[in-house]
């Protein structure tokens, strides 16, 4: 390998920006590494210009591996590559093992939460398959580090990386206090628990609060509760307005990007709590997941205490993610990562 010329990278992906922290994150971190030296393609399904697309036909777990397989497989033998990084998704993990398998390159795999909860047979299945990487990346969840440890695995870690020159506070005057939920309409991110959150009894008759559930505009919306579409990266900056109240109802959760860009914007935050977000928001802001009632008692507090509350949580928000999770200190990691298995070729 020529560590005199840009080094190649080969990203596999299930999908690739707009939505979802994953996705969004290999966007993010994949255009990092090209601004810092890295010659990286990505494959993935997906309609951005910076990848080769991956055609799924609506059925991404017969289509993706099929032809992600032949794909990769063609551009590493006439294009070439130095390293193979399967990212974050289970089928990746398995085609960059075949591909480093054949093509003799070292390969880097990231693990997150989907892959840790996978039972039999599957479990047995990403264990021997992470047994064949040659480095394994897991994010800062606590849980899930203790789980790979477990395993028999020693993985590095590196965080998600939040872009927080775009995330910052903005001065947004409004006397309306509104609490914020993005993560969709699945039900293990709370979109259910949101809704309820919203119709509680404690807020009949309030005027000066309003909900904003971001995931299925074609709900009926009110004077309280206002249901937007599920929201595009593109979007979420305006979204998420500084001094306002972020909620994460999650049931599960690896990082959640999308709550680490609210604090970045300088949002006051709630969230359930788990293995992450009891290492990055004190105790008194969180709740378990599911208890709607506790979610009332803190948005109560916002709207009607905030000052005495909440206190700075806001502004302590912002310096947790500029000091430990933009994406110049994930970047520079995963430079080191990337750079120390080119030497020792």
């Amino acid at each position: 390998m020529k560590t005199s010329s840009r080094a190649k990278v080969l990203m596999l992906s299930i999908g690739y920006g707009r939505f979802g922290g994953t996705e969004l994150g290999a966007e993010r971190l994949r255009n990092w590494l090209v601004d810092n030296g890295f010659d990286v393609v990505v494959v993935a399904s997906g309609k951005s210009k910076d990848i080769i697309r991956v055609p799924t036909f609506g059925v991404w777990r017969i289509f993706w591996p099929f032809f992600a397989y032949i794909i990769s497989l063609t551009h590493v033998l006439t294009k070439g590559a130095d390293i193979i990084y399967a990212r974050y998704a289970t089928y990746p993990l398995f085609l960059g093992a075949v591909l480093s398998f054949i093509c003799n390159r070292p390969l880097v795999v990231s693990i997150h939460g989907g892959d840790i909860r996978h039972g039999w047979p599957f479990k047995i299945l990403i264990n021997w398959f992470l047994r064949r990487a040659d480095i394994i990346v897991c994010y800062d969840n606590p849980g899930h580090i203790e789980e790979l440890k477990k395993r028999g695995f020693d993985p590095v870690i590196i965080p998600n990386g939040v872009e927080t020159r775009l995330f910052k506070p903005r001065k947004i005057r409004t006397s309306i206090a509104k609490v914020i939920y993005v993560g969709g309409t699945r039900e293990i991110k709370g979109f259910n628990d949101a809704v309820s959150l919203s119709c509680n009894d404690r807020f009949d008759g309030v005027n000066n609060l309003e909900f904003h559930i971001y995931g299925d505009g074609s709900i009926h919306s009110d004077s309280l509760t206002k249901f937007h579409p599920k929201i595009p990266h593109d979007k979420m900056v305006d979204a998420l307005e500084t001094g306002q109240l972020f909620i994460l109802p999650s049931y599960a959760e690896g990082v959640p990007g999308a709550m680490l860009e609210a604090m970045s914007s300088g949002m006051y935050v709630i969230a359930s709590d788990l293995d992450f977000t009891r290492k990055v928001i004190d105790k008194r802001f969180l709740f378990n997941p599911g208890d709607t009632g506790r979610m009332a008692e803190l948005v109560d507090a916002f709207r009607t205490n905030k000052k005495e509350y909440f206190g700075d949580q806001n502004k302590k928000n912002r310096e947790v993610v500029v000091n430990s999770y933009s994406i110049d200190l994930a970047g520079e990691k995963w430079k080191e990562l990337f750079k120390s298995l080119l030497k020792k070729d």
